[in-house]
């Protein structure tokens, strides 16, 4: 059986740094590796190229690598040496960071002055760093000055004044290398195979990591997962109507189907476990003849029944923003034809799409296709799953699964699993949406470092689940978001689902399609879809809170923590 597994970033971070190291210094000094050391690997010009100061992002990566990997960053909150009060001290690093931005090319002063601490200490060992006071200092503060600079990075402000010029930058920058390198990240000096730097949404108000430290950037590991930063800013709103439309509304146990091993993509996995597919019967193939007609009739069907359920919203809340489907709810050609007339609708489509195998696989596909309608054309966004599902004994008796599965089995979903992408989209300065799908949500690598780095205003999970019930797993993981770094978290499945789910401890089936979750409002949200319903629609709305920095900053009230305002149910008829 062919297993998947990474090692720990911070693991792996030092055993590329010592490779890195071994051709021009074979033997580390006796007290191991120093600052010197660490920063070249970081970006090899540090020392030699000025340039370096010239772009804010650089100058934070290399140093909050550094703080994470000597543990300095603690002392943020372990008593450093500012030299004046605390309220002072914020206001002249706001006027550095303000200066900084407004000329780059330019760095101030007091800039110049840490960075010239840091030269001069970079033979000092890592491990020893948090027992030199002024280097601990010249860091925290460079940290500080750094994302100050970089108010606003990642999405628009109401009045951007000077610091205008600077976000452009930072946006194309963002751009450029998603394109150049299929990720993206906010540095120029340095190269995003060793460390990436990304806008940030949310500061976690408790504890204290590396991620307690900024307002406005996140250092994100150089791993497994290309992250993307998409800004589709095209209006601005108060609220977001989001349609969450949960099909299938059926689902049967005869759609689960066992893989025969001659065509399973692993012919050879370990005994006691196998493949299963999600096969609904309109994905039946080959589709010739009479079948082929009565496909087309059901999408046909399920395209009017969405323009019912669009058209009954609408007359609920005035304005739909969005719609969502659960996982694997659509086909490759329901797909296209629904996200075709939402676009030219002004409405964006999150939804789970299952496809054939890619040419030369065995292995279906199952990702999520997030389509945001823009006047010169819409920009689609596709992100797989990164998580096979397994069905142990338990969960094939809760779905009522024994007849097509064998319960003395484990089984995989025969999807492909390739390489790893994760999408941070910016739809208003105040909602930064990221999607996962099912496992993402419950596997913690190798995103969720990521996830709780960048701080998403919103997280929406597609799942293919049952009842979504405080007591369940999704409310669990939401939880975890919601109290670091404070994401609101939207779980959906379908109704076929939810009904076909029958834990032994509960009697009826539930239609809990939906939960919700923030860090504002207390408890997770159940949603339970009424009978003779098929949709739902849920109002968000926005609240924006002061949040502070480990260091005592704060970022003006300016975080935006989505909110539920209202649960809408409506119907196809």
């Amino acid at each position: 059986m062919r297993l998947t597994h990474c090692l720990n970033p911070c693991i792996e971070l030092v055993l590329q740094m010592v490779a890195s190291t071994s051709d021009t210094n074979p033997q580390l000094p006796s007290s191991g590796l120093t600052v010197g050391q660490f920063c070249e690997y970081i970006a090899p010009s540090v020392w030699a190229d000025p340039q370096l100061l010239f772009w804010p992002p650089d100058v934070f990566a290399v140093v909050a690598a550094l703080l994470l990997k000597s543990g300095a960053y603690a002392h943020a909150v372990s008593g450093w040496q500012r030299n004046v009060l605390l309220t002072e001290w914020v206001k002249n690093l706001r006027d550095i960071g303000r200066d900084w931005r407004a000329s780059p090319n330019e760095p101030p002063e007091q800039v110049r002055g840490w960075y010239e601490t840091l030269l001069q200490k970079k033979s000092a060992p890592v491990l020893n760093l948090c027992n030199d006071a002024d280097l601990c200092s010249a860091l925290l503060q460079l940290c500080a000055a750094a994302d100050e600079a970089c108010v606003g990075v990642g999405c628009t402000l109401p009045n951007p004044g000077s610091a205008h010029n600077f976000r452009e930058q930072a946006s194309k920058r963002l751009a450029e290398t998603a394109l150049t390198y299929d990720v993206s990240t906010l540095c120029k000096k340095v190269h995003q195979s060793t460390v990436r730097v990304l806008p940030k949404l949310h500061t976690p108000q408790s504890g204290i990591t590396i991620r307690s430290l900024t307002h406005n950037l996140a250092l994100c590991p150089a791993g497994d997962v290309n992250v993307k930063w998409a800004e589709c800013l095209s209006e601005k709103r108060h609220c977001l109507n989001l349609l969450l439309a949960p099909w299938p509304l059926q689902v049967n146990p005869a759609h689960f189907q066992c893989v025969d091993s001659a065509r399973a993509e692993l012919p050879d996995i370990a005994s006691g476990f196998g493949f299963f597919e999600y096969n609904p019967p309109d994905d039946e193939k080959p589709m010739v003849g009479l079948k082929q007609l009565f496909r087309a009739e059901e999408d046909t069907r399920l395209f009017n029944r969405l323009r019912m359920l669009l058209e009954n919203a609408r007359k609920t809340v005035a304005k739909i923003d969005g719609v969502v489907f659960p996982e694997l709810a659509l086909n490759v050609e329901q797909y296209e034809k629904i996200s075709e007339a939402l676009m030219a609708e002004g409405i964006f489509l999150i939804c789970g799409v299952r496809d054939n195998p890619p040419a030369g696989a065995k292995a279906a596909q199952n990702y999520l296709r997030f389509d945001i309608p823009f006047s010169q054309g819409p920009m689609t966004h596709r992100q797989d799953k990164h998580h096979r599902w397994r069905l142990d004994k338990r969960q094939i008796v809760q779905y009522g699964l024994g007849s097509c599965l064998d319960v003395a089995s484990n089984w995989w979903e025969h999807i492909s699993i390739g390489d790893r992408e994760l999408y941070f989209v910016v739809l208003d300065d105040w909602l930064t949406i990221c999607p996962l799908i099912c496992e993402d949500l419950a596997r913690q690598d190798p995103i969720g470092e990521l996830v709780r780095a960048v701080g998403p205003n919103l997280v929406i999970a597609l799942l293919m689940d049952g009842p979504q019930l405080p007591s369940r797993w999704p409310a669990r993981y939401a939880t975890v978001l919601a109290d670091d770094p404070g994401s609101s978290v939207l779980t959906l499945t379908s109704v076929g689902m939810a009904e076909l789910s029958r834990p032994p401890s509960i009697n009826a089936c539930s239609r809990a399609v939906a939960l919700w979750k923030d860090a504002k409002t207390g408890e997770a949200v159940s949603i339970e879809l009424p009978p003779n319903r098929e949709g739902v629609v849920l109002s968000l709305s926005r609240e924006f809170v002061k949040e502070y920095a480990a260091d005592g900053r704060d970022d003006g009230g300016t975080t935006g923590y989505p909110t539920l305002s209202g649960v809408h149910y409506v119907s196809c008829s």
